[in-house]
């Protein structure tokens, strides 16, 4: 019953806002906005105030994010912007230009401090959390709740920290593992950062005879690609793998992470052959569906889910993996496993 509720709740906290830009929206288009211009003060302020305002009122004893009403109060400006006239924007242009800078203000000082109170706290806690990834989506989600955009604001934010700001190295402990040494993560993803650098210089080159915005388009995808690729080879030597004794957390750089309860693993094996099967699904930590390289197998008991970049995930049952010193690593989990038996 209680469930219900708590989802009745979290439907009016977002019905009613909406109903509000509906009615606003409608009467826009309507004939009553020349029948009677004052309408076009009250619609700018529905649109950017009343609704948000209604919205951060309705979520004050829910979980759901109060900066989920910043969205509402930017979209109430680009439909007040787009539906009402040129001679009747002189409200909205005050709150564009007086209001709109605070809130950006509030809003990053608020993700600042969050992400800093996290980063703080879980340091005191736990001698595990350097990983700055972690730290970031914990902060994400209680800015943002558990949504893709969540995700989203955690894989940009910690690719650029660990593209530009990540310098320090850690000492490796006795129960963490790396995933690059035994492989080619690391020269396959610097020869893909050569490949974009010369690709960009000889397209950018073609392009300029045609035209300097696509030119210069492409190279700033280019060069947020380049950011990308050199934020995760720095992630892949600074984001362990770490065996605790009831969990498994599974990390490969910035593309995937999936923190596993032992007593969810059946069995744990030497592998690197290519499975195949049709009544499970076969997962991996990498981006493509098809593993290679993998030298351990993980049979689960029960699905377990992979989060991937950009908050993509994917359920498995059996997961292919590259661990270095597999051996080792391999009767390491063993081992927890039997203590958790007995």
């Amino acid at each position: 019953m209680r469930a219900i509720y708590a989802k009745s709740g979290a439907l009016m906290t977002y019905l009613i806002p909406l109903c509000v830009i509906g009615v606003s929206v409608i009467i826009a288009l309507s004939p009553l906005i020349k029948a009677y211009p004052q309408l076009v003060t009250a619609i700018t302020y529905d649109l950017t105030l009343t609704a948000p305002l209604f919205f951060l009122m309705l979520s004050r004893k829910s979980k759901v994010s109060k900066l989920k009403a910043v969205p509402f109060f930017i979209g109430g400006i680009v439909l007040a912007g787009y539906l009402l006239p040129e001679n009747g924007q002189e409200h909205l242009n005050y709150i564009k230009t007086y209001l709109l800078p605070i809130v950006e203000v509030v809003v990053l000082t608020l993700i600042v401090r969050k992400i800093y109170l996290a980063f703080r706290t879980l340091k005191s806690n736990s001698k595990y959390a350097g990983d700055f990834y972690e730290v970031c989506k914990k902060s994400s989600e209680e800015l943002f709740g558990k949504s893709r955009y969540a995700s989203f604001f955690c894989s940009e934010l910690s690719m650029m920290y660990y593209a530009f700001f990540s310098w320090k190295k850690k000492e490796q402990q006795s129960n963490e593992f790396t995933n690059y040494k035994e492989n080619a993560s690391i020269a396959l993803a610097g020869a893909l950062l050569l490949l974009v650098g010369i690709e960009t210089y000889t397209f950018h080159i073609l392009l300029l005879k045609w035209s300097s915005w696509a030119a210069w388009i492409l190279t700033g995808t280019s060069i947020y690609t380049a950011f990308m690729i050199i934020g995760h080879m720095k992630a892949l030597l600074r984001r362990r793998t770490v065996l605790l004794d009831n969990e498994l957390h599974l990390k490969n750089g910035l593309i995937a992470n999936m923190n596993i309860n032992l007593n969810a693993i059946e069995k744990i094996a030497l592998c690197s052959k290519e499975l195949q099967s049709e009544a499970l699904k076969i997962g991996n930590l990498g981006i493509s569906k098809e593993s290679s390289g993998h030298n351990i197998a993980i049979y689960f008991r029960t699905p377990q889910t992979i989060e991937k970049i950009y908050g993509l995930s994917e359920k498995c049952d059996i997961l292919l993996l590259h661990i270095d010193r597999k051996k080792y690593f391999v009767d390491a989990v063993k081992l927890k496993l039997n203590a958790l038996e007995n």
